[in-house]
């Protein structure tokens, strides 16, 4: 079963412009005016405290199609609902964007600037390397791709310990619905 987000169209300041994952701001707190936009907000805030990562049951499709929209028209930014499983289905129409390695709360070994250079010879090739399965969004192409990256991440963690984050890596498809 997947999960839903509502995040922002555009990546965080520090993560590759194209990137398209989990890994990215979700919405703000209006400013008040629009009750229905402040009651959707207080609902995704419920669900994200708690142990789940994505809203599942709270709001229904078209109710996250409104707060995308909503959230949109409070902020001026561009807001999109986000399908994310550990399937490569979406039961909706929807854009494939890529697969992400990513923690509970949406944080991505993907996102999270991994790919930079300059760290050391072994990271340099590791990184070439994982770099060249990434796509257009930032994001894997194939999932067996990003399984081997967490994999990789996941031993490197091992070599050094509190080099890699404790948290649960889950492997997800992520896609835009429409």
């Amino acid at each position: 079963m997947g999960c839903y987000k509502v995040l922002s169209s555009t990546p965080m300041p520090f993560v590759k412009e194209t990137y398209k994952g989990l890994h990215r701001v979700g919405v703000p707190y209006g400013t008040g005016t629009n009750k229905r936009y402040l009651w959707l907000w207080e609902k995704e805030i419920e669900h994200i405290e708690s142990e789940n990562m994505g809203i599942t049951n709270e709001l229904t499709l078209d109710e996250l199609k409104e707060y995308a929209n909503l959230a949109t028209q409070e902020t001026g930014e561009s807001y999109e609902v986000i399908y994310f499983s550990e399937e490569k289905d979406c039961p909706h129409e929807s854009e494939y964007y890529g697969v992400d390695v990513a923690g509970v709360g949406g944080y991505s070994m993907v996102g999270e600037g991994f790919f930079k250079k300059g760290a050391s010879p072994v990271l340099d090739i590791l990184i070439q390397y994982f770099t060249e399965k990434l796509n257009a969004y930032g994001l894997f192409s194939a999932y067996e791709d990003a399984v081997c990256f967490r994999a990789v991440i996941m031993e490197l963690g091992t070599w050094r310990p509190g080099s890699i984050e404790d948290e649960d890596w889950q492997v997800f498809h992520i896609f835009k619905v429409l």
